[in-house]
């Protein structure tokens, strides 16, 4: 195993934490417990979600994250006077159902019906009609459509019978005739409570929406009303396991909740009771991550084939169970995250594993790691890990990943190591043994200039396939900044090289010596595309 040093060293000793005593962690634990509070606004109930719990999570998270006592103290402050600040904006900057449908009722949505449909009938047709439009106006057209067609009184669906079309429902009823496949499709594009309500229109023996493949229940439908919201997702989910049971699969489950710890409950009944296939689950990302409790959530699952996460706090043993019992699962992406051992305070020596058999896509977007991270996935095609946020925003709670360990990478072909990092280490390096045989696309970040190009250089001569290489040389302080002041000493082949795109600032000194390094290197290549941030 070959280990290459990206920089960004710790900053100095550890012995700080034990000096602090813990009555001054309770106080600063109470603080921040009283200004969640206040962003919530006291006038809700607070049982919805257990605040000193999360406040217990973020200082602990910014007790490991800190350099040092008054980096502490600082970092402590800057996130209240975040929290704070949302508090005087007074509001989420969520879009609300009501801003979004506010204009459905209006003639402008309705298109002229042909007289020559034909099958369904010119009411049916309309609905067909809105389902595949362009993607933005999907959901406003299907509602505005359903409105007109349950509106009319001067048209009656009809099928036919021999040489003679026969009326298949009253005069009453316009969309009952469909096929039960067409309505779960309109309603796909549709919110979870649109859906419900829906389904009341239909005559079918149980209500529609029980039976729906995809369910979209988002708390920007409900004005950001938490309590709104949490009885309807509740009714919700004893509903589906009253009429549904566990006969159906669930192919899609979106859900966007806010500060509710019943979450964590639904995300459960779906993996396993309803067998769901693809889950995009996603905390509002101006609250503090979601705790992805594995004591309350089985991720064990035969069905389970795509994952998304966004604002969450995953740990250790959730990795273990994605990786070992969801044989399905081909796609998983964690953004805007924590990613850690079971107890945050845990030394960062300890290593973070995904070592799935099955897993295809691996993205890893702005995500704080504070483990070593292990990515063992022979089957991955593609892999991100990437983080874009500016780390001196007090927003952010980030600090530079330890260590990052690639081993079996054999069939990934697109590549995009972009997030800071420590240390970079290949399995597999002292073998014959060429690990990235696959890889014809590499996007690779201002550490891999480390110790003259090395990481650069082992990627370069283990990835014989390589055609497209792009480095994004970026940095928030000249410290994080990689030194690279001669092209002596430095070798490697790319023989199938083909293009090469070199990202960074307008003054960037470094360029001309890069330039060099690469041009004697990989001499398939005549010329380097340079673009610079604006």
């Amino acid at each position: 195993m070959e280990v290459f040093d990206g920089g960004g060293g710790a900053g100095g000793a550890n012995n700080w934490r034990s000096q602090i005593r813990e009555e001054i962690r309770e106080s600063r634990i109470s603080v921040l417990s009283e200004v969640l509070m206040q962003v919530l606004s006291p006038d809700e109930p607070e049982t919805l979600t257990d605040l000193l719990s999360v406040a217990v999570r973020l200082e602990s998270m910014i007790f490991v994250v800190a350099v040092n006592e008054v980096d502490y103290n600082y970092k402590l402050y800057k996130r209240m006077d975040h929290l704070e600040d949302i508090l005087s904006d007074n509001h989420f900057e969520d879009i609300s159902s009501d801003d979004h449908f506010e204009d459905i009722s209006s003639d402008d949505h309705f298109e002229d019906i042909p007289s020559d449909d034909q099958m369904f009938g010119p009411s049916t047709a309309t609905l067909l009609r809105g389902i595949f439009s362009d993607r933005q106006s999907q959901s406003i057209q299907v509602q505005s459509n359903l409105q007109r067609v349950l509106s009319s009184g001067n048209t009656k669906a009809t099928v036919p019978i021999g040489n003679e079309e026969k009326p298949c429902c009253d005069d009453n009823d316009r969309i009952s005739v469909l096929h039960e496949s067409i309505l779960h499709y309109i309603m796909s594009f549709m919110p979870a409570q649109d859906v419900v309500h829906t389904s009341m229109l239909f005559r079918r023996s149980h209500p529609l929406w029980t039976s729906a493949p995809c369910l979209d229940i988002d708390i920007d439908h409900f004005d950001m009303d938490r309590v709104k919201f949490n009885k309807f997702a509740k009714g919700l989910f004893e509903g589906l396991f009253e009429w549904r049971g566990d006969a159906n699969t669930l192919d899609t489950l979106h859900l966007h909740s806010f500060a509710i710890d019943a979450a964590k409950y639904w995300i459960n009944d779906a993996i396993n009771v309803h067998k769901v296939k693809s889950i995009d689950f996603t905390e509002n990302t101006r609250w503090e991550a979601f705790y992805l409790d594995p004591k309350a959530i089985n991720f064990r699952s035969l069905y389970l084939r795509s994952m998304k996460l966004t604002n969450v706090i995953i740990v250790t043993s959730v990795f273990d169970e994605l990786s070992r019992e969801c044989p399905s699962l081909e796609n998983l992406q964690l953004a805007n995250s924590t990613l850690c051992c079971p107890e945050i305070s845990s030394s960062s020596l300890e290593t973070l594993e995904i070592s799935s058999s099955s897993l295809k896509t691996l993205e890893i977007i702005n995500c704080l790691v504070l483990n070593h991270l292990l990515i063992r996935t022979r089957k991955l095609v593609s892999l991100c890990f990437k983080d874009t946020r500016c780390r001196c925003t007090p927003k952010y709670i980030v600090r530079t990943t330890s260590a990052v360990i690639l081993c079996d990478l054999s069939n990934a072909k697109s590549i995009e190591l972009q997030a800071p990092v420590r240390h970079v280490a290949f399995d597999r390096m002292a073998s014959r043994r060429l690990m990235f045989i696959s890889l014809t696309s590499l996007i690779l970040g201002e550490w891999c200039l480390s110790n003259k190009c090395a990481p650069l250089a082992c990627f370069l001569k283990h990835s014989p396939m390589l055609e497209n290489l792009d480095l994004k040389l970026k940095f928030d302080c000249e410290e994080q900044k990689q030194p690279l002041r001669t092209a002596e000493g430095i070798s490697f082949q790319a023989e199938r090289l083909k293009k090469i795109t070199i990202h960074c600032a307008e003054k960037e000194d470094r360029l001309p010596v890069l330039k060099a390094i690469l041009l004697a290197n990989a001499r398939s290549v005549k010329h380097i595309n340079v673009k610079t941030y604006s």
